[in-house]
């Protein structure tokens, strides 16, 4: 499958598939999360060291449209100030585990409930970008905890 117009991610960089989907989803409805995302997935898929012709020509896709985001976000603290753009993806991240969560706890989980647990799972993992973790770190980390207990014990295949 293809993501913001990349060609198809190669089997090297599946990795980062989870991150690629997630910037998709985000790219219209915030474009500052799906910048993030995007980042993260070029940071992880750098760190991989494929460096076969395709996996590479992939890599340059990717930062390029990395780059065309960050034309697109424009300028923004949520994106040039580490604080303010770690808070901004954490606030992301709990909105949606708490939008998980309350699903959960009224007793309407569906399949759409546990995709929610899963991608609250990657925006807190796309916190791991940011070198001041100390503000995030425990919370994300209960969530972490939460979500994986959650995955464990539902019938709702994700």
């Amino acid at each position: 499958m293809s993501y913001l117009g990349l060609p198809p991610v190669p089997p090297d960089l599946k990795p980062i598939t989870s991150y690629l989907q997630r910037a998709q989803e985000t790219k219209t409805q915030d474009p500052v999360i799906s910048y993030w995302c995007t980042y993260y997935a070029a940071q992880v898929g750098i760190s991989l060291k494929a460096v076969s012709p395709p996996n590479r020509e992939f890599l340059g896709a990717l930062l390029t449209a990395l780059e065309n985001l960050r034309a697109t976000v424009g300028t923004s603290d949520a994106i040039t100030v580490e604080n303010a753009s770690s808070a901004y993806v954490e606030n992301f991240a709990l909105k949606v585990f708490a939008s998980a969560d309350n699903e959960d706890r009224r007793g309407t989980a569906t399949r759409k409930t546990a995709k929610k647990f899963l991608a609250a799972a990657t925006f807190f993992e796309i916190l791991n970008v940011f070198e001041d973790r100390g503000p995030w770190e425990a919370v994300s980390a209960s969530c972490f905890v939460a979500i994986d207990w959650k995955q464990s014990f539902d019938h709702v295949p994700f």
